[in-house]
């Protein structure tokens, strides 16, 4: 049997974007004649097999990574544009990696280069790159180890803090490629970890298993959503009950742990979900559901075989340990939504 409650419309966006503001006309002239580092954009670029793209300038010795010098404009601008010129490359800007000032010690002016996750548009083959004269001798895709022997000492502490904050959630603040000293709260801030999912399986006084129809996923979910970095994973799952459905009942308790290493994870993170479970919804609850955010489309109260069939196979296993945990009171640990040996 299947029960649905339609989408509620989402709210128009009434919030207009404001207009840019002329400069001052009198700080816009100070600010031009201002004395001002020199900036650099690079970018950290792989191919299907994970290795990292090098070029070998003309202008200077020895490897380095794709890039260049900022002209008067936007740091993913003057990358797009560098790597458009000196390697026909057309690639999508990631977020940034590193911030790394070169005292003027070091060039004779004090330099801020930056680097960038980015993505190339479409299949790359480093042969197939249009290498600009003058400027690129070679370009090539290098195993992560072969890289950092090939590059500067200097530009190889850059790339190692890069990859470390490719696969962690923090932005690497260095001083000619050397980490700058922290307090332990901002360590341990900084500290690669898995991302943490908090899911709620949610049944009502029938027995039946309520799956959501996200807006923004091609299959059913559960309840739930990603744990923010201020908040518990209890708290999460709470917050996600409120935000997705208007739903304020009490989070009941962990039923099932599921973990993945990044080597499976879709984003090429580790992921850990927790399941909790929660008292059965009324019927006045089960249909009084609403939806703020926009973000489900519909919700719909289905058989627990039902729900397993219709769930992806990774969320019918955490429906089936979640109902496991609930008979026998323990806690069901899955590895890659399988169970644990």
């Amino acid at each position: 049997m299947t029960t649905s409650t339609s989408r509620s419309e989402r709210p128009a966006d009434t919030a207009a974007e404001s207009a840019p503001q002329p400069a001052d006309g009198e700080l816009a002239r100070y600010l031009a004649a201002h004395a001002a580092p020199a900036a650099c954009a690079d970018a950290l670029i792989r191919d299907s097999e994970g290795r990292v793209l090098l070029v070998d300038p003309v202008y200077k010795d020895g490897w380095d990574l794709p890039g260049g010098m900022l002209e008067d404009e936007e740091p993913t601008d003057a990358l797009t544009r560098e790597l458009r010129e000196e390697l026909g490359l057309t690639i999508e800007p990631g977020r940034l990696l590193v911030v790394d000032t070169i005292p003027a010690s070091v060039w004779g002016r004090t330099i801020v280069s930056l680097v960038y996750a980015a993505r190339p548009v479409g299949a790359v083959d480093a042969a197939g790159l249009a290498l600009q004269e003058g400027e690129i001798r070679a370009a090539a895709f290098f195993p992560e180890t072969e890289a950092l022997a090939l590059l500067a000492p200097a530009v190889a502490r850059r790339l190692t803090a890069a990859v470390a904050a490719e696969r962690g959630a923090h932005t690497a603040v260095l001083r000619d490629g050397h980490r700058l000293p922290m307090g332990p709260r901002d360590h341990y801030a900084q500290l690669p970890a898995p991302m943490m999912a908090a899911t709620v399986v949610l049944t009502d006084t029938a027995g039946r298993v309520l799956v959501l129809e996200p807006s923004y996923k091609d299959h059913l979910e559960l309840p739930g959503g990603m744990v923010e970095a201020h908040e518990s994973p209890l708290q999460a799952a709470a917050r996600e009950l409120h935000e997705e459905l208007g739903l304020t009942t009490p989070v009941g308790r962990l039923l099932v742990v599921d973990t993945a290493p990044a080597s499976v994870g879709k984003h090429g993170r580790a992921l850990t979900c927790l399941v909790y479970g929660a008292e059965p919804l009324t019927p006045a609850q089960a249909h009084g559901l609403v939806f703020p955010d926009g973000e489900i489309r519909a919700a719909h109260w289905l058989e627990r075989e039902e729900a397993e069939q219709r769930l992806p196979q990774f969320l019918a296993t955490r429906i089936s340990a979640a109902f496991e945990a609930l008979a026998s009171g323990g806690i069901v640990h899955l590895e890659r939504s399988a169970p644990h040996a």
